[in-house]
């Protein structure tokens, strides 16, 4: 007897949705690892304010030792004494260093200093440190896309290659985590230094979660929107208006609540961490390969993003087409 067209649609979903969810179940048991920072050393760049600052106090209050680097010293120590104000045990060390990470000596540098500080190696690294300087194209110079690549991707490459190496010399199961942005998963008008480096961050982060498997070291990647910081009144202070209409008028996020979710999701096992809505269906469009947080969920929210996306290009095509100078 012929199985009716609908009878097999029917069937087909199931077996796609089960062999997706033993998948997911499979992945987990094999290679998500409990995240306990009680007595470990987080090794946190852009320490001294913003989601650095924030994340430092989220882990102190979970039994982290802390360095925070940043290169005024003057905010690295005003931080400080606001971190160690979070500890639940005075054995608990929180120091910092002051160093430029778009320097290579300079990371060298900071990880043997962090170490010495500390008495140990980091097991986990957050490369938070990072600025967007938004104008159009034609209007920038040369330097500025340099500069913009020194400081967002490979300030936040050197500090992971040398924390990876000493992680593989020290055999510390340990996590390095990059921060992107949502501008890593889409761009628009304005960010043409910016976007890209955070586009790259996911190339490299994607590369090396599968690579550094092999040294029991876990990658994740966090791609947060805007975050109430004083480098996001920075950045508003270069924005083409047509850039912040595109954008909307969004609340953003408080540093605090941006730490919380990352920390969330490194202890849910992800390795794409958004902290809102927009964010997680732009991540379950743009996941590629890697593995999902929820199988179900990512697979609604990838068709619902699909449509949703050529619905906003269009928005956006439309601003820009009938802008007027700022």
């Amino acid at each position: 007897m012929a199985v009716p067209a609908w009878a097999s649609v029917i069937i087909a979903l199931g077996t796609f949705l089960v062999l997706g969810v033993s998948a997911e179940i499979f992945y987990n048991r094999l290679t998500r690892k409990p995240f306990k920072p009680a007595g470990k050393h987080a090794f946190i760049t852009g320490g001294s304010t913003g989601l650095g600052k924030a994340l430092a106090i989220e882990l102190v209050k979970k039994g982290s030792h802390v360095t925070i680097v940043a290169r005024r010293q003057a905010e690295l120590d005003s931080a400080v004494e606001e971190i160690k104000a979070a500890r639940v045990s005075d054995t608990q060390r929180v120091v910092c260093v002051s160093a430029d990470v778009t320097n290579k000596m300079d990371v060298v540098r900071a990880l043997e200093e962090a170490k010495v500080k500390v008495g140990m190696d980091p097991d986990f690294v957050f490369t938070c440190a990072g600025a967007a300087y938004p104008k159009p194209f034609l209007e920038l110079e040369l330097d500025d896309f340099e500069r913009s690549m020194r400081l967002n991707y490979l300030g936040q490459l050197f500090v992971a290659h040398q924390a990876a190496s000493r992680m593989r010399d020290a055999n510390i199961q340990g996590k390095i985590v990059f921060v992107s942005s949502m501008l890593g998963l889409l761009s628009f008008t304005g960010y043409s230094t910016y976007s890209p480096t955070k586009f790259a961050l996911r190339g490299l982060a994607d590369t090396l979660r599968n690579e550094l498997k092999r040294y029991n070291i876990d990658v994740h990647i966090f791609f947060p929107g805007n975050i109430d910081s004083p480098g996001f009144v920075t950045e508003n202070a270069t924005k083409p208006k047509v850039t912040k209409d595109i954008e909307g008028a969004s609340q953003p996020a408080s540093p605090k609540d941006c730490a919380l979710a990352l920390y969330n999701g490194i202890a849910a096992g992800h390795y794409m961490i958004t902290n809102e809505l927009v964010g997680e269906v732009l991540r379950c469009a743009t996941r590629g390969v890697n593995p999902s947080n929820s199988f179900i969920l990512d697979s609604i929210m990838a068709m619902i993003a699909q449509p949703v996306g050529s619905i906003y290009a269009l928005f956006a095509d439309y601003m820009v087409r009938h802008a007027k100078d700022d």
